[in-house]
């Protein structure tokens, strides 16, 4: 057998009050939760302050119940001495037990912390009578009815106003919760704002730059049209003609040393192996083997014979291995003696370029080329500006789209919890 109290049907309907309509802006917010908090706040603890003294009512009705409990006798004089002792042993367990838990002094909820800690006093108070009476739930049921049904009335109209402490408590968190909320909520808006502001402001910047960019370009580009539009400039792509057109016979000479090296390609490059020359002959050999139309020069003229003569006598020496060491011996003779006829056709060409290339003066080809560069890294800039431009744009607009979201947010969260219905000014 169980002992339990039913909940009683709450009589009270609530009646929601007609709301005052008020068009507010962000900055109304805070002054008016701390209004409604301090409204809500007072009509909670009036009621608290009269629940509570019910609940000492019951308290009260508890200990006198108690009392007459202890001096009953419960007729237990007439039943067997085993089931007696068991009588015995429950009755002053109820009203030990009972008696403790309603010598409390409940808090007085002049404030909220003292509300809360009501409502935890009267939920212990409950939890443990109800532990101590189910324990002896047989005991009061046969032989104290008349009590049990009493306590069972007082405990009832006591759970009763637990549960309305517990709405009370509950409504003030959720108010406080929501308010917090709603602050956050105001505080993200700001923020985002202040973002969007900074973020116009970039690209108010952006636009500038990219503006003054364009407009650098197009004096540059008129710089270098107006240059390229000067006699010099002409004069300068026709020395520029002269010049490309010695490439045929630059590419003839180079051709022409490279076949007659090629012919002595396979002792000179085994040579190089093998050979003990001085460091300043190495790297003339080296390059002589990988480049000679390059390497041939006045300047280099002694130290290639030097090379070439000391790759005759390895050849006739057998310290190379080659096919057939007479001809090889004859094509690196031959070399030698074309020597002075390679660096002729490199100097007459070198001259005639160099008589081409001193024309060149009369036009500053660097400034163009300066002004061209600049160009080509202004519109590289103008690139990675409108990027940004648009990568501000996107963010900006999906910012702009978010805050009427929060903002309804916050005047629905305010509507649940204020005394007036609000409309936010965006």
């Amino acid at each position: 057998m169980v002992f339990g109290w039913g909940k009683k049907k709450s009589t009270n309907k609530a009646v929601e009050s007609t709301k005052h309509e008020r068009q507010i802006s962000f900055s109304d917010i805070n002054p008016i939760l701390k209004e409604d908090e301090t409204q809500l706040l007072g009509k909670i603890l009036e009621q608290a302050n009269s629940i509570r003294e019910q609940i000492d009512i019951e308290r009260k009705n508890i200990i006198q119940t108690m009392s007459l409990f202890e001096n009953d006798d419960l007729n237990a004089e007439d039943v067997d001495k085993s089931l007696k002792v068991l009588i015995e042993r429950g009755k002053k367990a109820v009203v030990f037990g009972l008696k403790r838990e309603t010598a409390v002094n409940l808090s007085n909820p002049e404030t909220f912390p003292n509300l809360a800690n009501l409502n935890l006093q009267t939920g212990q108070m409950l939890k443990r009578i109800g532990d101590t009476l189910g324990i002896n739930s047989r005991v009061m049921h046969v032989f104290a009815r008349k009590y049990a049904d009493k306590l069972k009335e007082d405990l009832a109209d006591m759970s009763e106003n637990k549960r309305h402490l517990q709405a009370l408590v509950d409504e003030y968190t959720n108010f406080e919760a929501t308010s917090k909320n709603i602050l956050e909520s105001i505080e993200e808006i700001k923020k985002s704002k202040k973002e969007i502001e900074g973020k116009n402001h970039r690209l108010i910047e952006l636009q500038k730059e990219i503006e003054d960019h364009k407009n650098t370009i197009n004096n540059l580009e008129q710089d270098m049209q107006n240059l390229k539009s000067t006699k010099e400039y002409q004069e300068f792509l026709n020395v520029k003609k002269d010049i490309e057109s010695l490439m045929p016979e630059k590419n003839a000479v180079k051709n022409e040393i490279n076949l007659q090296f090629s012919k002595i390609s396979r002792p000179l490059g085994k040579y190089s192996y093998i050979s003990s020359l001085e460091k300043p002959l190495k790297i003339i050999m080296d390059r002589l083997v990988a480049e000679p139309s390059e390497v041939i020069t006045s300047e280099n003229k002694n130290a290639i014979i030097e090379i070439l003569q000391a790759t005759v006598k390895s050849v006739v020496a057998g310290n190379v291995s080659v096919k057939d060491s007479q001809k090889a011996a004859e094509q690196i003779e031959e070399t030698v003696s074309r020597l002075d006829e390679f660096i002729n056709l490199k100097h007459n060409l070198a001259k005639k370029m160099n008589e081409f290339e001193s024309k060149f003066v009369i036009f500053n080809i660097r400034d163009l080329e300066e002004k061209e560069k600049k160009v080509t890294w202004i519109k590289e800039n103008i690139i990675q500006s409108e990027s940004s431009l648009k990568t501000l744009e996107k963010e900006i607009s999906e910012e702009l789209k978010r805050l009427p979201q929060i903002a309804h947010d916050v005047e629905t969260k305010i509507n649940e919890i204020s005394r007036i219905r609000i409309t936010l000014k965006i």
